[in-house]
């Protein structure tokens, strides 16, 4: 974890905004892009999920500081960044204690847990003149550096914070996509601010890790609560947004090819039950319908449902590339020169890779993460072009598959700087006098050095020529 302490001078300093953070869906809502839905969701007495959600304004500096990075630039990671409110210098541990606890149960759950590596997790210690958060017990106000609070809008459990104050914070990390403040509190309460890309949750809470993950679900993923308290007993609205509730039965969704009718029937332990539609979501009883039974959008200690955990993966990659990192980096090759992708590394699968010459495949180097142009019959003038594919089995929707999780790099393949270095080592030796041989005889237009596109006695005097000539 990449901890970054922040006293008293650099409270006062940080009354900025840096640029470079970004939400997922449109900000606001469709009626006034200033402000937000803000989540509050907390255990009723069945076990299920209960709560909120609220409309609340947009900070316009926290507006003007969402704009996307290209993706893939630098650290090339999501980046969680966890600020804490009504922690004084003297409960600097204790902050970073309820972080390890939050974080403990994160990447148990799929999609987070075969995408471990996909993330940094970055703590910025927040120096609060006074110990815990407003509201704890409720009357009670404390001296806080970001202003949270219990009984948010009159509701007991809704623990909001100063959006703007948290992200001046949160910015100190090299990076930010995600914030997740803790109070310091043991008081069960938690909010997901679904336009600003944060959570909230109490840190000395036993349910903070629960509470975390599934505001998550909110912030990163854009996804609707499934459990059926909060609204009218029956929804009469059109179509929501989010991609995990819809006013169609599976029949109807089958039909249309809507929302999740790609994992209709799927069971996968790895997921919450049987996907397929369930009355009873987004604060409704009846008329809407959620994926799968029970979960993590429905109850804690649950779950993610299929449709959910791809929503997930796609958000991932809207800070991620494929392709980690590549060489050369330049836009030119020569020959005899090695080229090179990194992929992405996921926890239990691998990402597919592919090659081409302008377009046309190179079965014989699928799976390689680096070739030598010269040694696929390359020699000079194509376009020589690497593609990571994430083809996990978690994601069904092609078009995600296609615009966020497949990634390519391409060069241009310039003469081979030492044309008879034909195993591409850097060194003249027998072993390139047997890969010529082997070339020529077998055909293969790595052994065309004078580049007409067809082998002959000429071939075989300019390979002699350029090994006398040496490297």
């Amino acid at each position: 974890m990449n901890r970054i302490g922040c006293g008293a001078a650099a409270l006062m300093a940080a009354a900025g905004i840096a640029a470079g953070i970004d939400g997922r869906i449109a900000i606001g809502t469709p009626d006034d892009p200033t402000l937000e839905f803000v989540h509050g969701c907390w255990e009723g007495p069945d076990g299920t999920l209960t709560g909120v959600r609220v409309l609340m304004p947009i900070d316009q500096a926290v507006l003007d500081a969402k704009v996307r990075p290209a993706r893939g630039v630098a650290d090339n990671r999501v980046d969680f960044v966890f600020v804490g409110d009504g922690y004084t210098a003297a409960e600097e541990n204790t902050f970073y204690g309820h972080v390890d606890f939050a974080v403990s149960q994160l990447f148990v759950y799929e999609p987070f847990k075969a995408y471990e590596n996909y993330f940094r997790i970055h703590e910025v210690f927040v120096e609060s003149n006074e110990s815990g958060v407003d509201n704890d017990p409720q009357g009670t106000f404390r001296d806080t550096a970001m202003d949270m609070t219990y009984w948010c809008n009159g509701i007991e459990r809704l623990l909001c914070i100063n959006v703007s104050k948290a992200y001046s914070f949160a910015t100190l990390a090299p990076d930010v996509d995600q914030v997740i403040a803790l109070a310091n509190s043991t008081k069960y309460g938690g909010a997901g601010y679904s336009g600003s890309d944060l959570g909230t949750a109490a840190g000395g809470n036993a349910s903070a890790p629960q509470i975390a993950i599934h505001e998550l679900g909110h912030s990163l993923g854009d996804l609707a609560d499934e459990y059926t308290y909060g609204g009218p007993t029956t929804w009469t609205g059109g179509e929501p947004g989010t991609k995990n509730v819809s006013i169609y039965e599976a029949a109807q969704m089958a039909a249309d090819e809507r929302k999740w009718h790609q994992w209709l029937g799927y069971v996968d332990t790895r997921f919450d039950g049987t996907v397929g539609t369930y009355e009873g979501g987004n604060y409704s009883v009846f008329g809407i319908y959620r994926p799968s039974n029970n979960s993590m959008m429905r109850s804690l200690n649950r779950k993610f449902n299929a449709p959910s955990a791809e929503r997930l993966i796609r958000s991932f990659y809207l800070e991620v590339s494929p392709i980690d990192a590549h060489s050369p980096n330049g836009a030119a090759v020569a020959a005899d020169a090695g080229v090179s992708v990194t992929p992405m590394q996921p926890i239990g699968h691998d990402l597919d890779v592919f090659w081409d010459v302008d377009g046309s495949p190179i079965p014989a180097a699928d799976g390689m993460t680096s070739v030598v142009p010269q040694s696929l019959g390359i020699t000079a003038g194509g376009t020589l072009t690497a593609t990571v594919v994430d083809n996990t089995d978690m994601v069904r929707d092609e078009s995600v598959r296609a615009n966020l999780m497949t990634a390519q790099v391409s060069w241009t393949v310039l003469p081979a700087a030492c044309p008879a270095d034909m195993d591409g080592d850097g060194t003249l030796n027998i072993d390139d006098i047997d890969a010529f041989v082997a070339f020529f005889l077998g055909g293969d237009l790595a052994a065309d050095l004078d580049g007409n596109g067809t082998l002959n006695v000429d071939d075989i005097d300019a390979f002699v020529a350029a090994y006398l000539a040496g490297c």
